[in-house]
């Protein structure tokens, strides 16, 4: 029952993510201005505003909603939450690599927060590819 209670507070957090980012499609240049939203402007630094770009990122997080919300309503079944966990892991890794790679414009504190909170989504990410033992009475359970 651990790992399912785990899951679950996993797959908030990305949930929590996802709802954090998802605001960009609506006012896609606020979001690229503002970015993390505590007066920091993050994405400024990182080129020219480019509104098809913005789109795409927040589409893909209401697509990572979708889905990470279902795991949430299937916790219990391995592959479905597995899964899930294995797409999180390839953007996060990727992500991470990306701005690990990209840090000369932040100060150490940005530096720092950014790549902690980048780092600790990865862990997460991985955390959901570790099985549970199926439940006899739960729907779905694999």
């Amino acid at each position: 029952m651990k790992i399912l209670a785990t899951r679950r507070t996993v797959l908030g957090i990305l949930v929590a993510t996802c709802l954090f980012h998802i605001w960009a499609y609506f006012a896609p240049q606020t979001w690229y201005e503002t970015f993390p939203g505590i007066g920091r402007g993050w994405l400024l630094r990182l080129g020219p505003y480019n509104e098809h770009l913005v789109k795409d990122m927040a589409s893909l997080y209401m697509a990572m909603l979708v889905v990470t919300a279902m795991a949430l309503r299937y916790v219990n079944d391995n592959r479905y939450v597995q899964t899930t966990g294995a797409a999180w892991l390839a953007f996060n890794i990727f992500h991470t690599l990306y701005h690990f790679q990209h840090l000369s414009m932040y100060s150490t504190g940005e530096k720092v927060a950014m790549m902690s909170l980048l780092s600790v989504l990865t862990v997460l990410s991985a955390v959901l590819l570790a099985p549970a033992k199926p439940l006899a009475s739960a729907p779905g359970a694999h």
